[in-house]
């Protein structure tokens, strides 16, 4: 699936799927939102990237979970069948990128809207670099907060530790950061300390790429729902609110990065 703002292209990449139960979902009442859940009773939510592609740039947003899969966490199981098949499953990223028709050498940038496992997944799987050619952008917040700290997801220290050794790596800080003509980073924090939105502006064109500042559609009118790996749930209501006031009053596009077929929409 893929859209166009003035000259630049958008492609929307899928890499896998996570099923949520709704442990996950703070604050979400089945009954009022049941067109959210699936037929085993969790969420299923895609994760991917978006290729972004004009002006001389080829440029990844977030590359998905990477080529593993992990289980439901004890006691938290889908709340009908089975709950053997894995809570997610990544890998397609790959195949997605080829059909495409975009080598991974083609690609300058990869922009990490933050740094949590299911959006960096492809940066260096086992410690072995997808993009040697790219530099890889994401909030300095992230890193202090989620890389730097000891104990950190295995998944999250090699593949971004890698990078950085390679000297690869170039965190941002701030506000409304240039990442290319036409495409600005701008902080959004609360899900993580260090997040950040994509803002594509060409032509009286807008496409805002959220991250994730949504997780369900739910969430588009009902502030009651929560997520449960928001870092600071308040601040992440704030933000979402905010982004979604903009975007309803400038008619700018958004693309939140879970849902369904990661696709584009107006308010």
């Amino acid at each position: 699936m893929g859209i166009t703002v003035g000259d630049i292209e958008i492609e929307a990449l899928g890499d896998g799927l996570i099923r949520l139960p709704l442990a996950f979902f703070p604050g979400l009442d089945p009954e009022a939102h049941p067109d959210v859940f699936d037929e085993d009773g969790t969420v299923h939510v895609p994760t991917g990237a978006y290729l972004i592609r004009g002006n001389g740039r080829t440029i990844l947003v977030d590359t998905g979970l990477g080529p593993r899969e992990f289980a439901f966490p004890p006691g938290m199981t889908p709340a009908k069948g089975d709950p053997t098949p894995p809570m997610g499953t990544g890998g397609d990223l790959a195949a997605a990128l080829d059909k495409a028709g975009c080598p991974v050498d083609e690609i300058d940038t990869v922009f990490l809207t933050h740094l949590h496992n299911d959006h960096i997944g492809w940066i260096a799987p086992e410690g072995d670099l997808t993009f040697p050619d790219a530099q890889v952008v994401f909030g300095q917040l992230d890193w202090d907060a989620l890389i730097a700290p000891a104990g950190t997801g295995e998944w999250s220290r090699v593949g971004m530790e890698t990078a950085r050794g390679a000297g690869l790596t170039e965190a941002i800080s701030g506000d409304d950061v240039e990442i290319a003509p036409g495409i600005v980073a701008r902080h959004a924090p609360g899900h993580t300390p260090g997040h950040y939105v994509l803002d594509i502006t060409a032509d009286d064109e807008r496409l805002l790429l959220l991250g994730d500042v949504l997780h369900t559609p739910a969430q588009l009118t009902d502030s009651r729902v929560g997520f449960l790996g928001d870092v600071d749930p308040d601040l992440a209501l704030r933000t979402r609110q905010r982004f979604l006031a903009e975007a309803e009053e400038t008619g700018a596009i958004i693309a939140p990065a879970h849902f369904p077929d990661m696709g584009f929409l107006r308010l």
